[in-house]
């Protein structure tokens, strides 16, 4: 594994698994292949199976990295630390290691402050956000002057989000991105640019673009069920794509998200 330092010291892995929709017996099997991040949310309603999956995995905790976030309505209502201790009871934990803002629904400012004390406490070791395009980090930089360590975004070969990607390596802000595959709605997998510069490397598709977005310096969480492509994600350490075959790839852009506009979502 390798890992991404971030501006308070932690040390995340460049791939993380993702686990929305996986339960415990997945997850168990992610842990045992390698992976050391786990990235999970309330909205995602398995909490409570990554905790399962960490304690039963029979790996110390300490060397495992859990991520939940703060969905939208607790940001709404202001019940943060609420939905933390919720989150913690359901993970069976006492502390994550980052808590992250899911979306900048409206009172994200009073949210961080509130995500801040948490830190101070313990029960969050470091605190970050997702989907924060650059006016979002504008509005949160007079909240507390802690600045997230952390911002989790989408990013695919048919969509960079390099903008915001390139804010906040110069911010120092760690970037991970989510969905790091495309999802199963942009056929990502199909695509006869990455087939070929696949079959040229002897790698599958789905490392091919790992690679691309770890020669891009940001990390990802890969989300998989299946046991061979837990381990396949995993070994994309020891290869370089060429810097013609980053080009190919950087080409497929398309500017359209995958996903939610993270000024104009309805949840």
């Amino acid at each position: 594994m390798e890992y991404v330092k971030l501006k308070n010291g932690m040390r995340l892995p460049k791939v993380g698994l993702g686990t929305f929709d996986l339960k415990a017996e997945s997850i168990k099997k992610g842990l045992w292949a390698g992976y050391r991040l786990l990235d999970t949310a309330w909205q995602y309603q398995n909490e409570t199976e990554v905790g399962s999956a960490v304690k039963e995995s029979g790996i110390d905790r300490e060397d495992i990295l859990v991520t939940t976030k703060l969905w939208t309505e607790d940001v709404r209502s202001g019940h943060v630390k609420e939905a933390l201790e919720r989150s913690l009871q359901n993970l069976s934990m006492d502390y994550v290691d980052l808590y992250l803002i899911h979306w900048p629904a409206k009172g994200f400012e009073k949210a961080w402050e509130e995500m801040a004390k948490l830190q101070e406490s313990g029960k969050a070791r470091a605190i970050g956000v997702c989907n924060f395009n650059r006016h979002h980090f504008e509005e949160l930089a007079g909240s507390t002057g802690i600045v997230p360590v952390l911002n989790q975004i989408e990013s695919h070969p048919y969509f960079h989000n390099d903008e915001i990607i390139s804010y906040c390596k110069e911010k120092k802000i760690g970037v991970q991105a989510w969905c790091p595959l495309g999802g199963s709605l942009s056929n990502l997998k199909e695509d006869q640019v990455l087939k070929e510069i696949a079959e040229k490397y002897h790698k599958t598709v789905a490392q091919i673009i790992l690679r691309w977005h770890l020669q891009r310096n940001v990390a990802t969480i890969p989300r998989s069920s299946n046991e061979r492509r837990l381990k396949e994600n995993l070994d994309v350490f020891q290869f370089e794509l060429e810097a013609a075959d980053m080009k190919r790839i950087d080409a497929l852009d398309t500017g359209n998200r995958m996903g939610a506009d993270p000024d104009h979502f309805q949840f």
